[in-house]
């Protein structure tokens, strides 16, 4: 994709959107404006079968669109086209095609920075129409426009008198009024810088970003620390002199301090660090001294938004003791130096360690005194133990003796008890012997009269089998359709036994002894 081509695309519909007071969607989403710089189409064909470009569009903007496209063309055509579809001289132009005309050639300066001071603010609900004239001389102005999302982020810059640098495209209207769509407005000039910072401290100060509630708690401990500030500065260096070594683990965050990209780098940083390093303790944001316009990075609502937004508790440490900025007013903690912020987090480290030395030496003074009481207390313990000892050993020795003559003489009794009841088992077991064997012959004749019991009632069992299988030999079917019988089924296969139960033309199944026969009846007898 080309994105020269597509920033100019987008340049283009933010005036067309202009002239006609309408969103940027509405002329043309951001996908299409994406599918054509990666597309190129060169004619209407190619154009239209862009999704989102249908008739109407293409009539609108299609020949804006394919001449901003051919002045890119790689072969070297574009601005002849251009010139060949616009001014031709034999090409009578109509205004709109004029205006059109115009504002792709204005389209293709994208975006540029006007200094002036600003006069007649018109403000709305969603936009703003101001003009700003030239410093030098009120005889040249130019009408400006800004839109809802600047409008909300730059409204304390607008205001009569105020000098600022406005970054916007130039574009031209239906009527034919010439117009700058501003993107970004900064304040010029020390005065100018003042202002600015005074309204947007009273904006903030508005919105309760200044509200002590608001602020989160700085640890009272920090040891990791995400340190936002420039590598090649002094406030570095000045930081990590003063931090002591206390165990600290600082990760540094190179950023802009200073300049137009400053802002938009110390924003990243604190965002990058709040996702990528969630579990630092603080983040501490540095910067040397210097001017309003040094500390311009500083004073913006973009910054300040960054650090209200910050999940982490933020340290300032910006310039002298006597300058302010805003992000001071919406720290979790100012430090008037980059000095002072690193005193700040040592000091509490520091106040920690004396404590913890008083409190060891109380400790050690404490326990010293414990001992020394202590071994008096086991002195007078020890004779008195050794007293106690030996007169209980006395008083029990006496006791042990009584009680082991008392045992002996018990267990005498105790083993001529277990000698008589020994005797008593062995005759007793001899008896249950006897009767033991006496009950195992009965039961081995009781065994054998069963077996021949059993035995006789089978014989008598196969005898009785044998003569039931004589009688159902005689009786069955086949034996009787061997000797020549047959079976004749009627048509609902039952047996017939009768004539009665059969006509003429009755089909019959004839059963034979191999074999089956299937006839039609010819004649019934009675």
């Amino acid at each position: 994709m080309d994105n020269d081509l597509l920033q100019k695309l987008k340049s283009w519909r933010a005036n067309a959107a202009n002239l006609e007071g309408i969103e940027l969607f509405r002329v043309f989403a951001n996908k299409t404006l994406e599918n054509i710089a990666e597309l190129k189409p060169s004619n209407k064909e190619e154009l239209m079968a862009i999704k989102g470009i249908k008739d109407r569009k293409f009539i609108k903007y299609g020949k804006e669109i394919l001449a901003i496209i051919n002045k890119y063309d790689q072969s070297g055509n574009g601005q002849e086209e251009i010139e060949a579809i616009f001014v031709s001289p034999n090409k009578i132009l109509s205004v709109q095609e004029l205006t059109s005309f115009i504002n792709s050639r204005l389209s293709a300066l994208g975006s540029l920075m006007v200094r002036g001071e600003i006069t007649e603010v018109s403000p709305y609900q969603r936009f703003c129409f101001f003009t700003i004239k030239d410093a030098e001389t009120s005889d040249h102005t130019i009408s400006c426009f800004i839109s809802q999302p600047g409008l909300a982020r730059f409204s304390h810059l607008i205001e009569t008198g105020m000098e600022v640098v406005i970054t916007a495209t130039p574009g031209l209207y239906k009527s034919g009024r010439f117009n700058l769509t501003v993107s970004n407005i900064e304040p010029y000039g020390e005065g100018a810088l003042r202002k600015a910072f005074e309204a947007l401290k009273k904006k903030l100060e508005a919105k309760g970003y200044f509200d002590l509630y608001r602020k989160r708690p700085v640890p009272e401990f920090v040891r990791k620390i995400g340190l936002i500030t420039s590598e090649s500065g002094a406030a570095i260096r000045d930081f990590r002199t003063n931090l002591g070594e206390y165990g600290f683990h600082v990760y540094l965050k190179d950023v802009r301090v200073e300049g137009d990209q400053a802002e938009a780098s110390i924003i990243s940083a604190i965002r990058w660090i709040n996702k990528r390093m969630p579990d630092l303790d603080a983040i501490v944001l540095l910067r040397g001294g210097g001017s309003l316009e040094n500390l311009k990075a500083f004073n913006s609502e973009g910054v300040a938004d960054a650090i209200v937004t910050s999940r982490l508790p933020v340290v300032t440490g910006i310039g002298h003791e006597r300058d302010y900025t805003i992000a001071d007013f919406v720290a979790d903690q100012r430090c008037s130096t980059p000095t002072a912020a690193a005193v700040f987090i040592r000091t509490r480290h520091e106040s920690l360690i004396n404590q913890l030395a008083n409190y060891n030496q109380a400790v050690y003074s404490t326990i010293e005194h414990i001992i020394e009481n202590g071994k008096i207390v086991l002195a007078d313990q020890e004779s008195d133990l050794f007293t106690a000892f030996t007169d209980l050993t006395n008083r029990y020795r006496i006791i042990i003796e009584r009680m082991a003559g008392k045992l002996q003489t018990g267990l005498g009794k105790i083993f001529d008890n277990f000698h008589n009841l020994e005797q008593s088992f062995n005759n007793s077991f001899h008896k249950y012997e006897s009767v033991i064997q006496d009950q195992a012959h009965v039961l081995d004749v009781a065994i054998l009269r069963s077996l021949q019991l059993i035995e006789r009632k089978f014989n008598i069992g196969v005898g009785r089998l044998n003569v039931a299988q004589t009688a159902l030999v005689s009786l069955n079917p086949e034996a009787v359709l061997k000797r020549g019988y047959s079976i004749a089924f009627g048509s609902d296969n039952k047996v017939l036994k009768e004539s009665r139960n059969i006509t003429r033309g009755d089909i019959v199944n004839i059963k034979l002894y191999r074999g089956k026969v299937r006839s039609v009846v010819d004649k019934v007898e009675r």
